[in-house]
């Protein structure tokens, strides 16, 4: 997870944006926190069957910057479109 999380981080300060130092502090803690019930809006969809925003997200993220880990991510998600575009033809 912070590997990903570091993938991002560079696209943002690649961009012009870097994360501040509290922020960056504050979202380590939230992704590792061992209890935590946070879960991505995205997962929630997956979980649910829903649409999902995998070129918004992570395709804006690779168009501008290849980072190996988020194209595994992009490559899972649209394996996921994929078989939910299957199912949906097949009712």
């Amino acid at each position: 997870m912070m590997r990903m999380f570091d993938e991002c981080r560079a696209i943002a300060e690649a961009q012009g944006f870097p994360p501040s130092a509290p922020f960056l502090e504050r979202a380590r803690g939230i992704l590792t926190e061992p209890d935590s019930m946070l879960t991505a809006s995205m997962l929630r969809d997956i979980e649910a069957g829903a649409p999902i925003e995998a070129d918004h997200i992570i395709g804006d993220l690779l168009s501008r910057s290849e980072q190996p880990l988020l194209r595994i991510a992009y490559a899972a998600l649209k394996a996921y479109e994929a078989r939910r575009s299957r199912m949906a033809a097949a009712r």
